[in-house]
């Protein structure tokens, strides 16, 4: 069997976006038929726990890959000592048939120091005395640099003033399994899962889905809700103190900040939307200082809302063009400008063969291209290794 280790930055399980997508890929690696060992810190001290944890929190089954962790309660050189971790399992382990870090100090190490294969997988631009070491593991002939975007591997060779010796564009991709909703049950399933909200007033709703960072277009939303009092508002994720903030800031009946979902739930949810917003701005955060993502994101959720078969308005941003298509796979609109948005949403309430349609299309290319299993397969294949059967 083709045997895959992954080495990450990530802490498992959490909220992060890098948790969210290293799991899923893993995932996705098992579906295309490898065996993979996944390196990371837990957040919880006891690993029977954790691997029960992981599948409430990713929506994964136990036992799909082997997480090869730690348990450390200061953050302090979690990377580091991931990386550690990995390195130390590798030269005492059988090779495996393929590595991917993500996981930048064990990239430099096994790519540079050592020279071994290696595909790295960069989601960022990195700076100060990382930076460096970015740059020598992208131009060694021996790894392949994968990028989640056209638009990131341009900016990136022009970060570096030097392009990757070999480059590998997957954008993110969405969990395999996921199906529409009927029409008809959408509501009923939106209300079981908001028992407490009164849903049979609404002329529709609208469902995000995400952080309240700034750049989230969280504020465009609440200029629709304002202009359009019959149509209900659902912000679903935030950290605690952003919704405890909008939520003071923003008192409208229309307007509802649910909360965090577990990762199966969300998805669920969104299928039962009528409506799924995307508008993020020209400057987006990752809630962390200095990292702005805009120009060359490719948002987890966006595959994820094709795959709900929900129809979606998204901001018309250049990077998002790398896989929607206005009219096709959704309706776009100028990220701050509200009436714009507000005549998209028009358009698809008094349109519904518009909405089916989009909804219809955008399920489709994601059965077609967009799971992690095709991403996971894209990857073996342009590195050689075949997948077990």
């Amino acid at each position: 069997m083709t045997k895959v280790f992954y080495i990450s930055p990530s802490v498992l399980p959490s909220r992060t976006a890098n948790s969210v997508h290293v799991v899923h890929q893993c995932a996705g690696f098992a579906k295309a038929g490898a065996q993979v060992t996944l390196f990371a810190k837990r957040s919880l001290p006891n690993v029977a726990e954790t691997s029960a944890a992981l599948a409430a929190t990713y929506g994964v089954l136990e036992g799909t890959f082997d997480l090869d962790s730690f348990f450390s309660r200061s953050p302090r050189g979690d990377s580091l000592k991931i990386a550690a971790l990995a390195l130390y399992r590798l030269a005492r382990r059988p090779r495996p048939d393929l590595v991917l870090s993500r996981n930048l100090y064990a990239a430099y190490v096994l790519a540079v120091l050592q020279g071994r294969p290696l595909v790295f997988e960069t989601h960022q631009l990195e700076s100060g005395p990382r930076k460096p070491l970015q740059r020598a593991i992208m131009t060694r002939p021996n790894v392949t640099t994968l990028v989640i975007s056209e638009k990131l591997k341009e900016i990136l060779s022009t970060h570096h003033d030097v392009s990757p010796a070999c480059a590998l564009v997957l954008h993110d991709a969405a969990p395999e399994g996921i199906r529409p909703l009927p029409v008809e049950t959408k509501r009923p399933v939106l209300q079981e899962l908001l028992p407490t909200q009164d849903l049979s007033a609404w002329q529709a709703v609208c469902g995000y889905f995400g952080h309240l960072y700034p750049g989230r277009g969280i504020e465009v939303i609440e200029a629709m809700a304002r202009a359009r009092p019959r149509v209900l508002f659902l912000v679903f994720g935030g950290n605690e103190r952003d919704i405890a903030d909008r939520r003071a800031a923003t008192q409208m009946d229309n307007l509802v900040f649910a909360g965090f979902l577990p990762h199966a739930t969300a998805q669920r949810a969104m299928a039962a939307c009528d409506v799924l917003l995307m508008p993020y701005q020209t400057s987006v955060s990752i809630g962390v200082s200095g990292h702005d993502t805009a120009r060359w994101m490719s948002p987890m959720k966006m595959f994820e809302y094709l795959a709900s078969g929900t129809p979606l308005i998204s901001s018309d941003l250049p990077v998002l063009r790398e896989v929607l298509d206005d009219e096709r796979t959704a309706l776009l609109a100028q990220p701050d400008h509200t009436e714009a948005w507000l005549g998209q949403l028009d358009r698809l309430l008094a349109e519904p063969t518009l909405a089916v349609k989009l909804g219809t299309e955008g399920h489709r290319r994601y059965m077609e291209s967009h799971t992690w299993t095709r991403r996971a397969e894209a990857i073996l294949a342009a590195t050689g290794v075949k997948a077990a059967t």
